[in-house]
């Protein structure tokens, strides 16, 4: 089932790359992977409010809340690069290629508030930070969250084959993608 589930992952992640390439030398030539958000409407310090939790407050931020940057770690031609994004910007959008040429996709707001809770918890807890997968190749996630303040918070880079929650995350956005 491993075996399965590695190489539907793989495949998925395959046609992912080919999609995202370009998305991904553009959002590092405009200085976005892992710029954060950008211009968040948050206070800090004694000012400090909690978190807006309407669907409606929080897309009126503006830049990234979540991008998972996918890896294969195992052999590819040398044409295929083997890095790719899905990206979850804080109005709502999905992209999983370059958010400035126009491909993107407007999430629901069941998924868009699944993917905003799922980023707080985890960053929140920190739940991630023992987890690991004993695997040598297939994909690597990074799963890399701005809070509303822009704070850059890595809730988990590895292999994810066998969790649940980290794969309902992404199977949650690359419902999005243009496959």
């Amino acid at each position: 089932m491993a075996e399965t589930n590695l190489e539907d992952n793989t495949m998925k992640a395959t046609k992912l790359m080919a999609i995202v390439m370009i998305g991904a030398f553009a959002l590092s030539l405009a200085g976005c992977a892992g710029g954060g958000a950008k211009g968040g409407k948050g206070k800090k310090g004694a000012e400090a409010k909690e978190a807006p939790t309407k669907i409606e407050e929080l897309q009126k931020l503006e830049g990234n809340m979540l991008v998972i940057e996918s890896t294969i770690r195992a052999p590819l031609p040398d044409d295929v690069d083997p890095n790719g994004y899905i990206v979850v910007t804080y109005d709502g959008k999905v992209y999983d290629s370059d958010p400035y040429n126009g491909d993107e996709f407007e999430m629901r707001d069941e998924d868009y508030m699944k993917i905003y809770e799922f980023c707080v918890e985890a960053a929140k807890t920190d739940k991630f930070a023992g987890y690991s997968e004993d695997v040598c190749d297939g994909v690597t996630y990074k799963f890399t969250y701005y809070d509303e303040d822009g704070g850059e918070h890595v809730l988990y880079d590895g292999y994810c084959y066998d969790n649940d929650e980290l794969n309902s995350v992404f199977d949650a956005l690359a419902m999005y993608s243009l496959d």
